[in-house]
C-alpha cells in the first residue's frame, strides 16, 4: 500500500496485490516476514480446505532486463525458502534451458520454463509445486493456460490487472474507513480519500472528457469545502489515474478544470496507455492527498507490504524531482529503508509506548486497505 499523510489526513492511494520491491524492505523485517508468510499461507491453506504446501512455483512478470525486479524475485523466493518451502521460478514463456540472470546486487537467479501436464504446472525435469504464487499483474492480459492448471494460485489472477478496479478498491475501502473512524470516535474525513470512476475515456480524441471535467469540477469544490470546514489552508488538487494500473503510469494531477482544457498532445498520449501498451479506457478521479513527508531533503512517501492480515514491512519512496502534491513513483525516485517489526508488534499487543503514533497509524489504514483487498478478492471469487 502507498500511503499519503498530510498532517491532516492520513490515506492510502495505491493498493498492488503483486507487489515487487522486497528487496527495499529493511534486512530486520526481512527475517521475520518468514515466519509471518508460513503462518499465512497455514491460514489460506486452512480456510480454503487446501493442503499446505512443500512446493511453491513463483510465476514472475516476464522481465530479464530490468534487474531491480529480479532482485525483488530475489528476495520473494529467499522469504518462502527461510520459511520452509522449496521454491522454484517458473516463467510464462517457451524456454529451451533454465533462464540463468543476474540481479541488480549480482545474485544469481533461476527461471523455469512452466509446463503443464495433466493439468498439473511444473518443470521440465518433473518438479510439481503444491501451490503457485504469482508475481505477476497481467496488465497485457491473463495468461489462459494457466486455466488448464489444477494447482491453486495465489493471489486468485481474477484480481489481476487485467480485470481489478482502482475504483472497486477504495469503494471497499471508504466504506470500511467510515466503520472504523466511527467505532473509535474520530472524523472519518480523516482516513477516507474522495474517489469517483468514468468509463469510456479517451485523452487522445476527447471521448468522455466531459465527463471527467464535470467530476473534476465537482470534486474540488468538495474538497475545498471540506479544507475550509477544517480551516486548512491549502489549494485542492486531484490525480487522475488510469482504474486499471501500476508503475505509475497513466497519472496526472491538476489543481484546476481548466488544465483538462488545455492538455498538450504529450500528456494525452501519456493518459491514452498503460503498462505493456494496455489502452487506457478508465479514469479513477482521487482527492489529491500531499505529503508532509521528507527524505534527505526529497518530498516522500511510506510504502506498507503486508501477507494477508499481517504487516511484514516498508519503505520511503523519495523523489528529489517532485513536489509534495507529485506523483513520487517517476523519473528521480529513490528508495529508503523502513523497519516495522516494531510496529507490527505493538498492533498486535497493543502497547504503543515505544513507538511513534503516526508509524502506528499508518499500520492502521494499511490493514484497513488489506481488508477492502479481502473484499474484492471475495466478489471477485464469489459475485
Amino acid at each position: 500500500m502507498d500511503i499519503r499523510d498530510s498532517g491532516d489526513k492520513i490515506a492510502p492511494v495505491d493498493c498492488n496485490l503483486f507487489p515487487a520491491g522486497f528487496n527495499n524492505i529493511c534486512e530486520v523485517d526481512l527475517e521475520h516476514a518468514s515466519p509471518i508468510f508460513r503462518n499465512e499461507i497455514r491460514k489460506i491453506a486452512a480456510s480454503g480446505k487446501l493442503k499446505f504446501p512443500e512446493k511453491i512455483g513463483i510465476i514472475p512478470e516476464n522481465h530479464t532486463e530490468n534487474r531491480f525486479y529480479l532482485e525483488n524475485l530475489h528476495h520473494l523466493q529467499s522469504i518462502l525458502e527461510n520459511a520452509g518451502f522449496e521454491v522454484r521460478i517458473l516463467r510464462l514463456e517457451n524456454l529451451d534451458a533454465p533462464l540463468h540472470l543476474s540481479t541488480a546486487s549480482e545474485k544469481p537467479l533461476v527461471e523455469h520454463a512452466l509446463q503443464i501436464q495433466s493439468g498439473l504446472a511444473g518443470t521440465a525435469e518433473g518438479w510439481i509445486p503444491d501451490w503457485l504464487v504469482l508475481n505477476a499483474d497481467f496488465s497485457g492480459g491473463y495468461p489462459e493456460i494457466l486455466d488448464q492448471v489444477s494447482q491453486p494460485k495465489l493471489p486468485s489472477h481474477k484480481l489481476g490487472w487485467h480485470a481489478r478496479k482502482k475504483s472497486t478498491h477504495f469503494t471497499f475501502y471508504n466504506q470500511l474507513a467510515r466503520e472504523f473512524a466511527e467505532l473509535i470516535g474520530i472524523d472519518p474525513w480523516r482516513i477516507q480519500i474522495e474517489s469517483e470512476s468514468v468509463d469510456s475515456v479517451n485523452f487522445s480524441d476527447g471521448t468522455g472528457m466531459d465527463r471527467v471535467m464535470e467530476i473534476s469540477k465537482n470534486m474540488l469544490q468538495s474538497i475545498a469545502a471540506q479544507y475550509q470546514a477544517r480551516a486548512i489552508d491549502r489549494k485542492p488538487a486531484l490525480f487522475i489515474k488510469n482504474d486499471s494500473g501500476t508503475y505509475g503510469i497513466g497519472v496526472m494531477v491538476i489543481h484546476s478544470v481548466e488544465e483538462l482544457s488545455s492538455m498538450n498532445r504529450r500528456t494525452k498520449n501519456k493518459m491514452s496507455v498503460g503498462k505493456n501498451k494496455s489502452q487506457i479506457d478508465r479514469v479513477i478521479i482521487q482527492e489529491g492527498v500531499p505529503t508532509t513527508l521528507t527524505t534527505e531533503g526529497s518530498t516522500s512517501e511510506p510504502v506498507i507490504y503486508m501477507m494477508g492480515e499481517t504487516l511484514i514491512g516498508g519503505f520511503i519512496r523519495a523523489n528529489r524531482e517532485r513536489d509534495d502534491m507529485d506523483n513520487l513513483n517517476s523519473q528521480g525516485m529513490f528508495f529508503k529503508k523502513l523497519c516495522f517489526k516494531d510496529l507490527s508488534d505493538c498492533l498486535e499487543t497493543g502497547d504503543f509506548a515505544e513507538i511513534p503514533t503516526l508509524e502506528a497509524a499508518y499500520g492502521v489504514v494499511a490493514k484497513l486497505s488489506a481488508l477492502a483487498a479481502a473484499m474484492e478478492i471475495r466478489q471477485a471469487l464469489c459475485p
